[in-house]
């Protein structure tokens, strides 16, 4: 069976599957996804890089943590990759580029690219004048990498809590430290499905939490863990009963006219609101 089939990129962060360290066909699978699909550019620190179809502009540290792998073992498979003409790097620049080679047979294009029918191809099948085969000169571990897709633009649902949070969509910061990683946040998001809530309502209550705190976006996703827990208790909280006026008299002034805050008193009373009784039944 030959072929090709789409698959969302959310489920290198799905809840269905156990967190655990990347197959190299896996490792090679997620570099194809987070490649381009067409040219565009992208924010890495404060430099604007121009990727072009196929290409993905990322560190060896995000990767390590994306896969679960020793730096030294994501350098090894990087330029097995490159040796066997699956992938070229460069960082002349010094931003990393990877381009994956016959990227068009793993990835359909875009019907409003509008690329001519008749693009001239070589004979490897890559469109002519695509980066191909560059020299492998040394990937840099810690860039910071920003998306300028737009807004919410095609995120997955780890992106749009780090980005509600106040970090870039891949959760590298400036300092180079990885925030929502494959445990973290698989951590969060199974806090999240046990207490029933939805991925909308999460990303808009770490939205709410992350603009109260003063001094900048949390360190970890852990922070949001007790704020999903209060709102899910509001959420599921039973409504309340209106009390009576009859009511709302005798919890002022009791039978004799006096005052009882007594727990057992404001039990029954609790109770008789819940009924729909009345202040004379209590006792």
């Amino acid at each position: 069976m030959s072929g090709t089939v789409n698959i969302s990129r959310g489920i290198w962060h799905d809840t269905a599957f156990k967190p655990e360290p990347f197959t190299e066909r896996e490792a090679f699978m997620w570099i194809i996804m987070e490649a381009s699909y067409k040219p565009r550019q992208k924010r890495v620190g404060n430099v604007t890089v121009d990727l072009e179809r196929g290409q993905l502009a990322t560190s060896v540290r995000f990767m390590c943590e994306a896969w679960d792998w020793s730096k030294s073992r994501v350098d090894r498979f990087l330029k097995r990759l490159e040796k066997r003409d699956m992938i070229g790097t460069d960082s002349g620049t010094g931003i990393n580029v990877i381009t994956v080679c016959k990227y068009d047979d793993y990835q359909n294009a875009p019907r409003d690219s509008g690329t001519p029918k008749n693009e001239k191809r070589d004979s490897s099948g890559t469109a002519a004048g695509q980066q191909r085969d560059k020299p492998n000169k040394g990937l840099i571990p810690d860039a910071r990498i920003d998306d300028d897709d737009g807004a919410g633009a095609g995120l997955t649902f780890r992106e749009r809590v780090l980005v509600a949070a106040g970090h870039d969509a891949s959760g590298v910061t400036a300092s180079g430290k990885i925030v929502g990683g494959k445990v973290e946040f698989a951590e969060f998001d199974r806090a999240r499905t046990g207490l029933g809530l939805s991925e909308s309502e999460a990303v808009e209550v770490v939205a709410e939490i992350a603009q109260r705190k003063r001094d900048g976006p949390p360190g970890s996703l852990r922070y949001f863990t007790d704020p999903l827990r209060e709102y899910a208790g509001v959420k599921n909280a039973p409504p309340v009963t209106p009390i009576a006026p009859t009511q709302l008299k005798a919890i002022e002034g009791g039978h004799d006219g006096k005052r009882d805050h007594s727990p057992d008193r404001v039990q029954r009373i609790v109770a008789a609101a819940a009924e729909g009784t009345s202040g004379k039944d209590w006792g």
